[in-house]
């Protein structure tokens, strides 16, 4: 009963303080001045010769590009719904229907780059067509900010002034510049439009919103190498080489191309909306985050996962609209809403792992995640020295032979740092993330999953001590107290060796220790979870929203001392 009574005592507290605070989802909106991302899709070692794409919702596309404030400038539309950007070079059109800026074994036709460039210039878009209506092979060209009328498609710029002067038509023999995209008809060497504005503008193209079959209005989506996609789509040729190929999307269209992908689209509604929260709060702090190469954000986990619609279901878009406009604020601020697959008992601060301290990414011991099935609940691997040492070579150190290891914990029982120690007496400290990694081994199939392990010589006669589980290791003895007969409580202070009563028998304990030398020819790693454990556990929030506990409830144990507004 007293239970009761402090339980509905701290419920009208609680709403005191919403009363008085205004501290309620939605009460205090941010008001975001960035609502539409710039996700960049294929880009660096990545970036493509030609782009197709095509009108999934939509009646055509239209063509333009996009303001420094995100804002879309059409110059002019189409019906046709499948399209290819390419570079504008020279282009061939294989026996696949496919494009290549090599000559395939197989050729059907090429795309010239050289055109006949007509002497008068136009004032608009369909000016430009009705003009380029008088020729089988013309188009129109935005270049530079003006209209032009290109004729002709032609391998070489002598070919080009030979057409030229056997067609009788006046213009100049020409090819654009490194920036210049090509559009085409897929699957065609037809030519339906030229964008070249140098390094001043990109072009991008938007499908054009449609029906469905009953006459509903549909938001237009387009298909994009077998992925859909809501927004636009931006195509600039940053290196005067291939293109660099860039969704420009609302911010909640954005989030519904992030969740399915970040979590499990049948997880518990409330982990759902926790996701959607992280994930537009995240979007939203890291605008221009790559700016240097188009875009805000990737489409990669090195931001967040990003594939578009394909893997959205009614739950996961509910998820997102219900929580629409909402963002994770700590003073008023967008707060940097890192999460992670699993924590493996316990999140970190975040200047223990990546960067300076933030006042909302404060570790916190998370027992939740033991009541799912994260698949990282207990992961092990030894390590010959031999191994070490090849590991640190592969990755640039030059080290003899590793005869120790020195492991640092944070107060949280995550990994903090690891000294290497070679048979020379030379050292090699890594911290933070880099000791979360270093051990790391593609090759040798051996890996550090999370930031929570523990290392120890496997030549230690003892075994590690845990407490509840793995994910708990136990570091020093300072906490530790024995049971005596008559119940007597004793606190065991730090006195080194101890035994332990278990199925096996007595079994002498090792305590880890931070800072405690560990040396032999192998080495135990052992921990739990998936990720770096700073912000929001998912699969903690998969736990919590199983327990009944809301998605603000989720938000506030992971970032601490935050608000949803």
């Amino acid at each position: 009963m007293k239970y009761k009574k402090l339980l509905r005592r701290a419920f009208l507290f609680s709403l005191v303080l919403i009363i008085i605070t205004g501290n309620k989802p939605g009460a205090s909106a941010y008001s975001n001045p960035n609502t539409t991302l710039r996700i960049g899709l294929y880009y660096d070692n990545d970036t493509l010769a030609s782009a197709n794409l095509e009108a999934k919702v939509g009646n055509g596309f239209e063509f333009g590009y996009f303001t420094s404030d995100r804002n879309f400038v059409s110059l002019g539309a189409i019906s046709e719904t499948k399209i290819t950007m390419m570079k504008d070079l020279n282009m061939y059109l294989g026996s696949d229907y496919k494009y290549y800026d090599a000559e395939p074994q197989s050729i059907k036709d090429i795309v010239g780059c050289y055109h006949i460039l007509l002497d008068s210039s136009a004032d608009s878009y369909a000016a430009a067509v009705s003009i380029a209506g008088n020729y089988g092979d013309a188009f129109p060209a935005y270049y530079n900010g003006v209209w032009r009328v290109c004729v002709g498609s032609y391998t070489s710029y002598d070919g080009a002034q030979a057409a030229m002067a056997q067609r009788g038509i006046s213009g100049t023999a020409m090819s654009a510049s490194s920036a210049c995209i090509t559009v085409t008809i897929t699957g065609t060497t037809k030519i339906i439009f030229e964008f070249d504005c140098g390094s001043n503008l990109s072009l991008a193209v938007s499908a054009i919103d449609g029906t469905d079959s009953t006459g509903t209005a549909k938001k237009a989506q387009s298909w994009f190498k077998g992925r859909s996609y809501y927004g636009a789509f931006e195509y600039t040729r940053l290196t005067g080489k291939n293109i660099t190929v860039v969704n420009i999307v609302d911010i909640e269209d954005y989030v519904k191309g992030v969740i399915p992908y970040e979590m499990g689209p049948g997880w518990p509604a409330e982990a759902l909306k926790a996701q959607a929260l992280c994930a537009r709060t995240y979007g939203a702090a890291r605008v221009n985050n790559h700016k240097s190469k188009g875009f805000d954000l990737c489409n990669t986990t090195c931001c967040q996962a990003y594939c578009g619609t394909d893997g959205a279901n009614a739950d996961t878009d509910k998820a997102v609209d219900e929580t629409a406009g909402l963002y994770v604020l700590h003073n008023g601020e967008l707060c940097d809403t890192v999460f992670h697959s699993s924590d493996g008992g316990a999140t970190e601060h975040s200047e223990n792992v990546f960067y300076a301290a933030e006042p909302y990414l404060r570790g916190v011991k998370d027992n939740f995640e033991s009541m799912v099935n994260t698949g990282y609940a207990s992961w092990s691997f030894t390590y010959s020295a031999d191994e070490i040492t090849w590991i640190l070579r592969q990755k640039g150190f030059n080290c003899g032979n590793i005869v120790s290891i020195t492991p640092t914990y944070t107060e949280n029982g995550n990994i903090y740092s690891l000294k290497f120690t070679d048979s020379n007496g030379k050292s090699w400290t890594f911290s933070k993330s880099n000791a979360g990694s270093i051990l790391y081994s593609s090759s040798l199939k051996k890996y550090t999953y999370s930031q929570r392990f523990t290392v120890v010589s496997s030549d230690n006669s003892g075994v590690a001590l845990y407490v509840n589980s793995a994910s708990n290791p136990v570091q020093d003895n300072t906490g530790l107290y024995a049971v005596g007969t008559g119940g007597e409580i004793r606190a065991l202070g730090n006195t080194g060796q101890l035994s332990v009563i278990t199925a096996s028998g007595q079994e002498t304990v090792s305590i880890l220790g931070s800072g405690v030398t560990q040396s032999g020819s192998s080495y135990i790693v052992s921990g739990s979870g998936w990720g770096h454990n700073v912000g929001m556990s998912q699969y903690g929030a998969n736990a919590m929203a199983k327990l009944g506990y809301t998605y603000e409830d989720i938000i506030k144990f992971y970032y601490t001392g935050v608000s949803i507004g």
